[in-house]
């Protein structure tokens, strides 16, 4: 299922949810695949697969004020803007591709609409109800919160990019600086409307891992911060079938850092069920 196309995504398009507006691309045709985006990204986090996986219908959508998707001003819940997405395109199950945040919106939506599931792949996601018992903070993390406070996007944007896209051990100067610079352009718009998304989102948190009768797959990047690769554990040990895949050599971003690992163990996943 991973070819070399290069064919861009065959609609785009726009779904009213409320007030708001969320964009959405989908390419291709077979096994519905909808992929939910990390909270220092938007939907072009997912150009590689995009561009290489084939024989399937891969939906990628940005999340209310990220990307080109609008904010509104009405109070909503990403869960059911999934669902609404799902709805607008006629899909009565798909499998749910979720990195980080995205992650944990998918088990929302596996926990209040089990039936909209065929699987769900869970990339660096956190674990509700877990304690992971690690308490590593990140050496940016003080300095992106004093930027954050001064406003300064472009400074919490470069120091996420150290903290998500490079992690432990890697700077910014060992990664593509394409990549860098699509993370930084991604973050920034997600910055920009931070404060005000917190205050219409809802907020609906799960307190402990939903009942999945589906089959799941958890990936991690072995940089990524301890208390994840921590969290890939239970997520497995709990939900999956076998042990959480660790891509190499990459944080929390790998579909974007290693696209050939990432996709890889997405298709052999997606041959698998």
């Amino acid at each position: 299922m991973v070819g070399n196309s290069t064919t861009l995504p065959a609609v785009s398009g726009v779904i009213e949810a409320d007030e708001a507006r969320l964009h959405f691309d989908s390419v291709g045709t077979g096994q519905p695949v909808v992929f939910i985006h990390a909270g220092v990204a938007d939907s072009r986090m997912w150009n590689a697969q995009f561009e290489e996986i084939e024989g399937a219908r891969l939906i990628r959508f940005d999340l209310r004020g990220y990307g080109k998707s609008s904010l509104g001003s009405q109070r909503f819940t990403n869960r059911d803007d999934v669902i609404s997405v799902l709805d607008h395109l006629e899909i009565g199950r798909a499998l749910l591709v979720g990195c980080s945040i995205g992650g944990n919106i998918a088990l929302q939506v596996a926990a209040a609409a089990p039936a909209r599931l065929d699987g769900l792949v869970l990339v660096g996601a956190d674990a509700p109800g877990f304690d992971p018992g690690v308490d590593y903070e990140s050496p940016e993390w003080p300095l992106a919160v004093e930027a954050f406070k001064a406003g300064d996007w472009k400074r919490v944007a470069e120091l996420d990019a150290e903290m998500w896209l490079a992690g432990r051990g890697r700077t910014r100067s060992d990664l593509d600086p394409e990549t860098v610079d699509l993370f930084v352009s991604m973050d920034l718009t997600a910055l920009e409307n931070e404060t005000a998304r917190n205050e219409l989102d809802d907020g609906e948190r799960l307190e402990r891992l939903p009942e999945v009768d589906v089959p799941v797959e958890v990936i991690v990047g072995a940089r990524d911060i301890p208390q994840l690769i921590a969290a890939a554990d239970d997520l497995a040990a709990n939900l999956g079938q076998r042990p959480p895949v660790v891509i190499e050599d990459t944080a929390h971003l790998p579909p974007m850092d290693r696209p050939l690992d990432f996709n890889s163990a997405l298709t052999g996943f997606l041959a698998s069920i």
